[in-house]
């Protein structure tokens, strides 16, 4: 299965699941001519939504040429990296220094960093739980969680103005189990 990410720059970006795969794809960047390919990011998790649409927990941050993030599955983690270089590089999330109190948030690489949910929303009028723009380069609302790995619990909302360097905590989600 293959699915086409991104044509910019003269390169093409795709994710393709392979015959031993079967909730994550790989990421592969061509060369300028789109002849030959390299592998970019093993293991991106992926979700087959109930229409049977398939869902890869990849995003491409707007107003930065180059900018995805990306959920990797490792071993039985899932993991939020971030790469500025259309995949050449990947680096774990830096968990914010404080939470919404101003309490010190002790997280440290790479046993513990910022984890964001990628889902976006299929309908435009609705918004999923990741959101830039072309018209605001650099910022990045996303909820999330700080830790080993993403959790469906916990979750929090981060802001990001300096194209995902730097996070802020600023608000806390609560999530009713019923």
């Amino acid at each position: 299965d293959m699915h086409v990410i991104s044509t910019d720059e003269n390169q093409v970006f795709v994710a393709i699941q392979e015959w031993n795969q079967n909730e994550t794809y790989n990421l592969y960047i061509s060369d300028t001519r789109g002849i030959f390919f390299t592998l970019a990011l093993e293991n991106v998790k992926s979700i087959k939504s109930p229409e049977g649409n398939v869902m890869i927990d990849l995003y491409e941050v707007a107003g930065i040429k180059g900018m995805f993030l990306a959920n990797k599955k490792i071993d039985s983690q899932v993991k939020t990296f971030i790469t500025y270089n259309k995949g050449r590089d990947w680096t774990l999330l830096q968990a914010p220094d404080v939470d919404l109190r101003g309490d010190p948030v002790n997280c440290v690489l790479p046993y513990c960093s910022l984890h964001l949910h990628l889902k976006v929303s299929e309908n435009p009028y609705t918004t999923g739980n990741i959101a830039s723009r072309d018209t605001a380069p650099g910022i990045i609302v996303a909820s999330g969680n700080i830790g080993s790995e993403l959790t469906e619990n916990e979750i929090s909302m981060f802001i990001s103005s300096d194209a995902g360097n730097t996070w802020r905590q600023v608000a806390l989600m609560v999530t009713y189990v019923t």
